[in-house]
């Protein structure tokens, strides 16, 4: 069993969106979309101590509503608030902010603000992998692909189709394939710091629902949303 040490979430929102204009604080079936990433890390009840680090006074304002629960709001440099500012990168500075305060997490727990849906259990079904499942590095939150991957092709020249399984087999006859859902990370603080990325060659999977595991990036993902936690 992995040591998780003092944990550390963190929650990365930026004031900035391309796509979906301010959708950090959008308001999802009644509040603002990250509050329900904050709710659930709350809810997970992990002992751990829970950091929203932001460039942006509204979602810094969200976040101390929460302070009394124990949350910590953190303004990031402006160096770390650009298009070019990694999630590592992010990390690491939470990471700092608080040893420079007098803590040393030793687990790191990464929660986007971007997927509402992932719950308390699959935030702590996350931590159980990196601590039950030997994992050495990251633990990564996964879904089962709704195709699989021999179907996936490219478009070439003169709109030809290329790079599909023309086999026939249906889709139960493939081998069971996941991807990254981007809902949960956990990672040793010591191994992100030292390599600069979440990802290594050693990483586990936490398996979660693909009803779980919508990731908000455009307003039709925002409806989505609504519609389930409506449904």
């Amino acid at each position: 069993m992995a040591d998780t040490g003092e944990i550390l979430v963190v929650i990365p929102a930026r004031g900035g969106s391309k796509r979906l204009p301010r959708k950090n604080v959008l308001p999802l079936a009644g509040k603002p979309l990250i509050c329900w990433t904050i709710e659930e890390a709350l809810d997970a009840k992990l002992n751990a101590r829970i950091m929203v680090t932001s460039d942006d006074d509204e979602i810094l304002a969200i976040a101390r509503q929460y302070e009394s629960e124990g949350v910590i709001a953190y303004q990031r440099p402006d160096k770390l608030a650009t298009d070019n500012a990694s999630t590592a990168d992010v990390l690491i500075d939470a990471v700092k902010a608080e040893q420079a305060a007098g803590h040393d997490p030793k687990t790191l727990v990464l929660l986007q603000p971007t997927s509402p849906l992932r719950n308390a259990d699959d935030i702590r079904a996350a931590l159980d992998v990196f601590r039950e499942g030997g994992c050495e590095d990251t633990v990564v939150a996964v879904c089962e692909v709704d195709h699989p991957t021999a179907w996936v092709g490219t478009i070439g020249d003169a709109s030809r189709l290329e790079g599909i399984d023309l086999s026939g087999k249906r889709s139960q006859d493939y081998r069971k394939e996941y991807r990254l859902n981007g809902a949960v990370y956990v990672v040793r603080t010591d191994c992100l710091v030292s390599s600069g990325s979440l990802f290594t060659e050693r990483m586990c999977a936490s398996v979660m629902p693909r009803a779980r595991s919508l990731d908000v990036d455009e307003a039709v993902d925002f409806r989505i949303c609504e519609s389930l936690i409506g449904g």
